[in-house]
């Protein structure tokens, strides 16, 4: 099975645990090292081992992603892809009640060894950290993107 033939499991086993907070789900995918790291300069983080990315992803997703009415993730292109891993550009789009679309640009890089993640990075460029963090301002400050 390929890198990207995993990463498709896991992203639906993920949507799953989006739902239904199921996270022992998901360790099956990840190596006990695993390293998942956010790049971005307003809520960057370097995680180690699943257990510590779990509890992040959660905190996230609670202080962010599950605030919205909707969220419709959007893959832009596959690049670099090997057996063992990938790049993958992507785009959330988040709508709230009276706030204009949330458009969330980035990549997700993905690196395997032995069938399971072991380096995950959602990067980030400038320009979106900087739209992040004005939209964010302006149409829901009591939401929080941070991992930590």
């Amino acid at each position: 099975m390929s890198a990207m033939e995993k990463f498709r499991e896991y992203a639906a086993d993920f949507e799953k645990t989006f739902h239904d907070d199921d996270w022992p789900r998901l360790r099956k995918y990840f190596a006990d090292d695993a390293v998942y790291e956010v790049r971005s300069t307003v809520f960057g983080c370097r995680l180690v081992g699943p257990d510590a990315i779990f509890h992040a992803i959660k905190k996230s997703l609670d202080g962010f992603d599950r605030r919205f009415a909707s969220r419709e993730i959007t893959i832009v292109s596959v690049s670099d892809a090997t057996e063992d891993g990938f790049e993958i550009a992507w785009v959330v789009t988040y709508t709230k009640e009276d706030a204009p679309p949330f458009r969330l640009r980035g990549s997700t890089r993905v690196s395997y060894e032995s069938g399971r993640i072991v380096q995950m990075a959602d990067i980030y460029d400038e320009a979106m950290d900087r739209e992040s963090a004005a939209w964010v301002a302006t149409h829901a400050p009591d939401f929080n993107l941070s991992y930590v």
